[in-house]
């Protein structure tokens, strides 16, 4: 040891270790740490004005002791390996994305063999990239570059097959049937409690293979999903392009990947919950699914309450809700936060009453006037054909509860009746009851999304339905929370936080 570090071996109090210190600076400890290796980097200390929000936790959540406790630090542990280090979520993810694109566009049988090996070799080549620069500088960069080709590219070739060729190969029929209520919108129409076999759907075998799917004769989005193409369809007139739904969540990807990366944390956060969102091949965001849409809201939220901007917060989830009903479990976790918020001062009334009106004036604004011009019809499309209340419901499919019952033949068929709106209010609303509480003590953002998260998890798993890229986006909003949870108190990283519906009113 040289002169510049000696050890402090004063006396004490009872249990005092020699420690090192600096000669002339303040004894027993020192100022910067031995290794910088081991420096936690910047974005993930336990600042409530950097990471958390308002009300962020200054000392972590205490896991249970005892055997409960054991198994919850075990399996954080696991799900830590697995899902939180950028490399292996990296491999996971992104090699899922890779897989995917050899399936629909490596044979070329959609798209044509030159550009499926295009797009597959650009799609290894950057991927492979990305995983080199993990031990170098530009991470996120790296990743950003991989998403663009194994995500973006497949977007827009098969954008521009459908402008080239009019068909809409792989076009999600979600997409499609969005773009048909757009046009009846303008048309003067209203596009729920429509047909749509009635509308040029009926020209593509694929959306009309027999038996003819539900969904033909409902639209189940919110308003908002069309509302939000027009001013779109709007510039590809005056650009003289065909419209394509694409185009609108393509800008929202770009939004929500400005906004994971300007979340105070760390990188190796940011970068899995990047990898999280655009490497699920489950969303098909090149086919044109919209969850996008939502989940760019739901960031935008978590941003804007992380930078201590709680009007701003609530409003983008109001969009979110607005865009998507699952987006209904955040509202309860956020008024209560932002009621704690107020209660200690932190938030003038005017601001507290504009920010719950950001809860309700884009749903009011953009369901309102739907709902009022036929409510039967509005009602049935969105929430009787979902819920299984409307005569022509959508069948028991997918991987939830429902599907386990009919593969246990507890319900007779798929298109049985089961009321599992009462099975979605047993299961969500105990997580409710125990997160709320918590949250009005603790109003961070992983507050706010451990909560809301595992709600929606807990509901959708007893809907009457759950598809790949509903799977895809619960696993989204988990990893974001326990991202979340760790930017606020790296100490806790080694245990679950959020990751599991034991702890969630602990996490919470």
């Amino acid at each position: 040891m040289d002169d510049r570090l000696v050890a402090d071996s004063r006396p004490g109090a009872a249990g005092r270790c020699l420690a090192l210190c600096r000669p002339g600076a303040a004894p027993g400890a020192l100022r910067e740490p031995l290794f910088p290796r081991l420096t936690p980097p910047p974005g993930r200390r336990a600042d409530p004005r950097g990471a958390g929000g308002p009300n962020a936790a200054a000392r972590p959540v205490g896991v249970p002791t005892g055997g409960a406790g054991r198994v919850i630090a075990a399996v954080g542990a696991v799900v830590n390996r697995l899902l939180y280090p950028p490399s292996h979520v990296l491999l996971l993810f992104g090699g899922a994305t890779l897989a995917s694109n050899l399936v629909w566009y490596g044979s070329g049988l959609f798209i044509g063999r030159l550009p499926g090996i295009a797009l597959m070799l650009a799609g290894l080549v950057t991927g492979m990239t990305a995983l080199v620069l993990l031990r170098r500088r530009h991470q996120l960069a790296g990743l950003a570059v991989f998403i663009l080709a194994a995500v973006g590219l497949p977007a827009i070739a098969l954008m521009t097959l459908r402008w080239r060729t009019g068909a809409p190969i792989l076009l999600h029929d979600g997409a499609y049937q969005t773009e048909q209520a757009m046009q009846l919108l303008l048309s003067g129409r209203d596009p729920y409690g429509m047909d749509y076999t009635q509308t040029s759907m009926a020209h593509w075998h694929w959306y009309v293979n027999l038996p003819l799917d539900p969904a033909l004769f409902h639209y189940v989005y919110n308003p908002l999903t069309f509302l939000a193409a027009i001013p779109f369809d709007m510039l590809t007139n005056l650009a003289q392009v065909p419209f394509d739904f694409r185009l609108v969540l393509l800008v929202a990807a770009v939004l929500a990947a400005l906004g994971l990366t300007a979340l105070p944390w760390g990188w190796e956060l940011r970068y899995v919950a990047l990898a999280a969102l655009f490497l699920d091949p489950f969303f098909y965001l090149p086919q044109g699914r919209n969850d996008m849409l939502f989940l760019a809201a739901v960031i935008g939220g978590t941003l804007a309450w992380s930078r201590n901007r709680p009007v701003a917060a609530t409003w983008s989830f109001g969009i979110a809700l607005a865009f998507k009903q699952f987006s209904l479990f955040f509202i309860a976790p956020l008024a209560v936060a932002l009621l704690a918020t107020r209660h200690r001062g932190r938030l003038s009334t005017r601001s507290t009453l504009l920010a719950l009106g950001g809860l309700l004036v884009p749903v009011a604004v953009t369901v309102l006037p739907f709902l009022l011009w036929n409510p039967v019809a509005y009602w049935t499309d969105t929430v009787g054909v979902v819920t299984g209340t409307a005569p022509d419901s959508f069948p028991i499919r997918g991987f939830g509860i429902a599907e386990l019952m009919l593969v246990l033949h507890l319900l007779p068929g798929p298109n049985a009746y089961f009321p599992f709106g009462l099975l979605q209010a047993a299961i969500a609303l105990p997580i409710l009851a125990g997160g709320l509480p918590r949250l009005w003590r603790e109003s961070s953002a992983a507050s706010i999304l451990a909560v809301g998260a595992w709600s929606t998890v807990g509901a959708l798993l007893a809907s009457r339905y759950l598809n790949d890229s509903h799977l895809a986006m619960l696993v989204f909003l988990l990893i974001l929370a326990g991202a979340a949870k760790r930017a606020e108190q790296p100490e806790a990283a080694g245990r679950l936080d959020s990751s599991s519906p034991a702890s969630s009113a602990a996490a919470a």
